[in-house]
C-alpha cells in the first residue's frame, strides 16, 4: 500500500498527521517522520502543500509584495 504525504513546497517538511492529541497534524523534517513511522520508500509518494508557516509567510509576500 502506498502512503501519500504532503510536502511542502518551500521548507520540504512533511505533514505527520499522528502529532496532534487532538487529530491535526504537525508539520516536521522528513527525517522525524521516519523515526516515527516505519514505511519503506518505495510505499511513500508525496504530494505538493504549504505548511502553515510558509503559507503564511507566501500570503503576506503576496499581500505587500517585496
Amino acid at each position: 500500500m502506498v502512503r501519500v504525504i504532503p510536502m511542502c513546497g518551500l521548507c520540504r517538511r512533511v505533514c505527520d498527521e499522528g502529532l496532534s492529541a487532538r487529530g491535526g497534524a504537525g508539520w516536521v523534517d522528513f527525517p522525524s517522520y521516519l523515526s516515527r513511522h516505519v514505511v519503506s520508500s518505495s510505499q511513500i509518494q508525496f504530494s505538493s502543500d504549504y505548511c502553515n508557516e510558509c503559507r503564511l509567510s507566501y500570503n503576506i509576500l503576496k499581500r505587500y509584495g517585496t
